[in-house]
């Protein structure tokens, strides 16, 4: 079996659901944002993707709180 990246743009596009894909994009969108290699993602208690945006967090090593400040990446 070949090794798929869990976080391939391709297969989120191909498989994923609307939601899914907007708490991917954001994500992206917010590291490619940041200067440096983010470690911490701060997500705003009322995010709507919340959810997944917590999944993609662990999923790329990043550690993530919930606050009541902007979603953003440091």
């Amino acid at each position: 079996m070949a090794d798929t990246p869990l976080l391939d743009k391709e297969l989120w596009e191909e498989y994923g659901d609307d939601e899914q894909e907007k708490a991917f994009d954001m994500l992206e969108d917010l590291k490619a944002q940041h200067d440096g290699e983010p470690t911490m993602l701060y997500i705003n208690e009322e995010e709507e993707l919340q959810s997944y945006l917590m999944w993609f967090a662990r999923m790329e090593n990043l550690t993530y709180e919930i606050t009541d400040g902007v979603t953003r990446v440091c």
